[in-house]
């Protein structure tokens, strides 16, 4: 009976979103901000972020105070409300900061586990948008940079490098020349460094291509080569001459996928006609999900029939029919 009436509850929440009147849309969503289910105040706070209600922020702040003294299971209630606040442009910091430093730990099998990485990680980013001086938000940031969640790293990068201006970059550089247990968040480092201050810091993420270590090395081309720095990217295909590994070769395809230069989809091309097997089809795979798919869908279907491989040709349909039937 009580999983019944909790489903009902959180269905009447979600059926708001259709709600036209604003005043007894946000009535209902005081009352489910209230409820004694961590489950319905999450629903209730998707609801208002997603119908931008701004009238109910006082409510969800009394939520999320309630939320860090009652009971709140894997965070779903704190985390939905932070996103909340922050698709509602809430500028004051002081939720995100509590946010950002709060530690949850919770019995699982064998051990516990701290479930707040997503609520410290969201709120990362939503303290960047708050009236809070620069030096305080890199503080709380830098901070951030060492957490014990890999998430949190990451979002802490992406944070920093939204922030903008030296400061950032100086201690973006910093983290990456520390490095990190996870190779994802010194990737993300290095890129966030060429957005940042591109000509400057394609010379800089060079370096790590020399690194002993092959997973550092592939962070940095694949920095490179999705990078919008022409630079950048004339040094990643420089080390595609090189003898590297099949692997970093691989990687480096997709981001160039991912890259704005319209030199990374010519060096696609490039790969498709000159490359036999797993290489091609990877080709074929990230120039059609690029921004130049529909500029070069004619050329790559050319380069693939012109290898004469029926693997080729066949990943090409795999990869471009789809866009032909929209």
């Amino acid at each position: 009976m009580a999983r019944d009436a909790l489903k009902a509850r959180l269905a009447r929440v979600d059926a708001l979103r259709l709600l036209d009147d604003d005043a007894a849309l946000h009535a209902e969503l005081r009352k489910a901000l209230s409820d004694r289910s961590n489950y319905v105040v999450a629903k209730a706070a998707a609801v208002a972020g997603a119908r931008l209600v701004s009238a109910a922020v006082p409510d969800l702040l009394a939520a999320y105070e309630r939320l860090f003294i009652d009971s709140d299971p894997l965070v779903v209630g704190k985390l939905a409300i932070a996103r909340a606040l922050k698709e509602l442009d809430h500028l004051d910091p002081e939720p995100f900061i509590r946010g950002l430093r709060h530690v949850q730990f919770e019995s699982t099998w064998g051990g516990s586990e701290d479930r707040a990485g997503g609520l410290r990680a969201t709120c990362a980013h939503a303290l960047v948008a708050c009236t809070i001086d620069s030096v305080t938000l890199l503080r709380l940031l830098t901070d951030a940079l060492v957490d014990s969640d890999t998430v949190v790293r990451r979002e802490a990068v992406r944070a920093i490098a939204q922030s903008g201006g030296i400061e950032s970059m100086l201690l973006l550089r910093f983290k990456a020349l520390i490095g990190d247990a996870q190779l994802e968040v010194l990737g993300e480092c290095l890129a966030a460094l060429l957005e940042l201050e591109p000509r400057e810091s394609a010379a800089f993420v060079e370096r790590f291509l020399a690194s002993a270590d092959a997973g550092i090395a592939s962070e940095a081309l694949c920095a490179l080569a999705g990078s919008r720095v022409p630079e950048g990217l004339e040094i990643a295909l420089r080390t595609w001459r090189d003898d590297i590994s099949l692997d970093m070769r691989r990687a480096m395809v997709f981001s160039c996928g991912a890259s704005p230069l319209a030199a990374a989809g010519e060096f696609l091309l490039s790969v498709i006609a000159d490359t036999r097997g797993d290489l091609a089809v990877s080709a074929l795979a990230a120039l059609a999900a690029s921004r130049f798919c529909k500029d070069l869908q004619e050329r790559a279907q050319r380069a693939a029939l012109g290898t004469g491989s029926a693997q080729i040709v066949a990943a090409y349909a795999r990869a471009f029919e789809p866009a032909e039937t929209d």
